[in-house]
């Protein structure tokens, strides 16, 4: 896709002929598109453990301890003067697809997330070191190529990560890749080394932006999971609208368009573009529908263009000043001047990057509990602005730039585009969901916090959801805290596979942001939905609601209400005020059941509120515990014209920090 031969053009003020071929280039592609790919993999697969340890452990001591973690980065000189050049990549990416591997083997653990982090931040060191002679624009097609394969896969698993699930499927994708990724790094340790270039502190700082550009796309630009919520579409067609922005994105880079000489005003616009688009859909009160698919499309082009244009000069190629014109030194006019160190600076600047990525993610998922100054917004806003600044340093100067070829960029987003199959097959073989009810005006209902399905020892499992609703023979399921794209969800759809899984319809409903919510799941026909948000009060979160009217048969309905209330002891007023709105919503409708994690026990002003003056009345006179720390905070608390059978609390699973209760609901007036 990319060339370093006698066509290339010079990106510096000076014209001069470009460097003599870069040996064995496939490799180098291959190995930086699968290092990256696993990276983010091995992320995402840690992010529901750090979670959990913020949640644990003090979200402000836990955060400090991962962020340290994150430094490793910075002993990459140190492992250069060690271990050499080629022993920097062998250790860090080696080390990688060893975590990687161990993931598969070993239950999800906190100390594997840490070792993700560590290696993870050296190998994105390492990738400069392995990319060292491409252009930018041959760093940023790898890089995009590797992320396009990343979100194929996904798909093809419902977005559930293969390395935080069991299965011979999940196992046969990680020999392949990790096989794949050691053959790579092989091949590349046994090719010719090439000389580090001669680099001041200024341009090493482009090394620094693989991390703002690594940032959006776990958070933003490659998630399905982010385009599915926020943009209103099913799982398969979000996902084919984020292939088909990486597909323009590649192509726009193999056209040789990507890194034309521009001024440095321009790469500040574009990051500044990209940052408020990228700011504009994300947080509390995101902008949805066409306006998050067109940051998601858009933004993918825009960030790798940014990349290419940073990247350019980190990879340049060392030893000019010595060689003669025809052997990709400069013209005998021209003095090269020795201005700074060699590729320790690159190591430094790359590091930088890479704590960049877990310094925005982190502190935006932490937001939603610990709240910052500012709105969590600013956090992937400020990601592009970087991204656009560390572009403008290198834009105009030295480093080689591929030839423009048409053939090339149809080729690359052609390419990309044969992916698309992905989602297609995911969208053809989805199960039939709506039945009718087993007993006409009779339905089995099920609440359930599922904490983003994220259970003991912080590990994502939606299959033992899954098995715990399957358990109660749920017709309806009222879910609450079910992620669609957050880090703590490893940005895994949890709401779309559950109800894929159960062969259920999603009704979905936002409140924390638009990945993160209440949904309402039932294998009964849907009539009617409706979604809004609670005051916020004290809290941290924005509380909200989502009901479906569902068909229970005999010439009936039901409506069934999700909702999650603030959290905490203190934030009683809060729940007071945000139960108001509720009720005015309301507006004693019929046929009603309203369920999920109220934050309040029996006898509570909250309970007596929503019981005394409502009419609602609860199926349990003595309610068990619902959580797994002996309170009783979830409800389902039905209208007087239903009755109920069955009522339980289903204490035996640990799939969240919450138990799943339900109740057999009959429409009896």
């Amino acid at each position: 896709m990319v060339d370093s031969d006698s066509r290339v053009r010079s990106g510096g003020p000076v014209a001069t002929a470009g460097p003599p071929v870069v040996p064995q280039e496939l490799s180098r592609i291959s190995l930086i598109a699968i290092t990256l790919a696993v990276l983010a993999e091995v992320l995402r697969a840690a992010f529901p453990a750090f979670g959990h340890y913020t949640e644990s452990g003090g979200a402000v001591t836990a955060t400090l301890v991962i962020l340290v973690s994150c430094l490793a980065g910075f002993l990459a000189p140190g492992v250069r003067a060690v271990a050499g050049p080629r022993g920097l990549a062998a250790v860090a990416i080696g080390g990688l697809l060893l975590v990687r591997l161990a993931m598969q083997a070993l239950s999800p653990a906190l100390w594997l997330a840490f070792a993700g982090a560590v290696f993870g931040m050296l190998a994105v060191t390492a990738l400069y070191e392995a990319a060292r002679g491409l252009s930018g624009t041959g760093f940023a097609v790898a890089a995009t190529a590797g992320l396009t394969g990343d979100t194929a896969l996904r798909l093809a698993f419902g977005t559930w990560d293969p390395p935080a699930r069991p299965g011979v499927a999940a196992w046969i994708v990680t020999l392949l890749v990790v096989a794949g990724g050691v053959a790579v790094l092989a091949r590349w340790l046994r090719t010719p080394p090439v000389e580090a270039p001669v680099i001041g502190w200024r341009d090493a700082l482009g090394a620094a932006a693989l991390g703002p550009f690594l940032a959006l796309q776990i958070l933003v630009l490659s998630s399905p999971a982010f385009a599915s919520s926020s943009g209103g579409l099913p799982l398969a067609v979000a996902g084919a609208v984020v292939l088909v922005g990486q597909a323009l994105a590649l192509a726009f880079l193999s056209s040789g368009l990507a890194v034309a000489a521009v001024p440095g005003g321009v790469c500040v616009f574009g990051g500044t573009l990209l940052g408020v688009g990228a700011g504009a859909v994300t947080g509390r009160y995101g902008l949805t529908g066409a306006v998050a698919i067109a940051v998601v499309v858009i933004g993918q082009v825009l960030s790798a263009w940014l990349l290419a244009v940073a990247s350019r000069v980190p990879l340049r190629r060392g030893g000019y000043r010595g060689r003669p014109a025809e052997r990709g030194g400069p013209p005998p006019n021209v003095k090269v001047s020795d201005t700074g160190g060699r590729a320790w600076r690159v190591d430094l600047g790359a590091a930088l990057g890479g704590l960049g990525v877990l310094v925005v993610i982190l502190p935006y998922q932490l937001h939603y509990t610990h709240p910052l100054p500012l709105p969590n917004k600013v956090l992937p806003g400020l990601a592009g602005i970087a991204l656009g600044l560390l572009s403008a340093i290198a834009a105009a100067r030295g480093g080689p730039l591929p030839v423009r070829s048409a053939v090339r960029a149809l080729g690359a987003g052609a390419g990309a585009l044969v992916l698309v199959v992905v989602p297609v097959i995911y969208a053809v073989t989805a199960p039939s969901v709506t039945r009718a009810a087993a007993l006409p005006g009779t339905f089995r209902l099920v609440s359930y916090n599922v904490h983003d399905a994220v259970g003991d020892g912080g590990r994502l499992d939606p299959e033992a959801v899954a098995h715990a609703i399957e358990a109660q023979h749920a017709d309806v399921v009222a879910l609450q805290e079910v992620g669609r794209g957050r880090p703590m969800s490893g940005t895994a759809d949890v709401a779309s596979w559950l109800a894929r899984r159960l062969k259920m319809r999603l009704v979905w409903g936002p409140a924390a942001d638009h990945q993160d919510g209440n949904a309402v799941l039932t294998r009964l026909r849907v009539k009617a939905t409706g979604t809004g948000r609670l005051p916020v009060g004290a809290g941290p979160q924005a509380p909200g609601y989502v009901w479906a009217r569902v068909d229970v048969g005999g010439g009936s309905t039901a409506d069934v209400w999700s909702v999650q209330l603030q959290q905490g002891t203190d934030r009683t007023q809060s729940r007071l005020t945000e139960i108001a709105k509720l009720l005015q919503v309301w507006s004693g409708a019929p046929r009603t059941v309203i369920a999920g994690d109220m934050g309040a026990g029996p006898g509570t002003p909250e309970l007596s509120r929503l019981m005394g003056q409502s009419g609602l009345r609860s199926p349990i006179d003595a309610p068990p515990p619902t959580t797994a720390g002996g309170t009783r905070a979830d409800w389902i608390l039905g209208s007087d014209d239903l009755g109920f059978d069955s009522s339980a609390v289903d204490s035996s699973r640990k799939a969240s920090d919450h138990y799943p209760v339900a109740a057999t609901v009959r429409v009896v007036g």
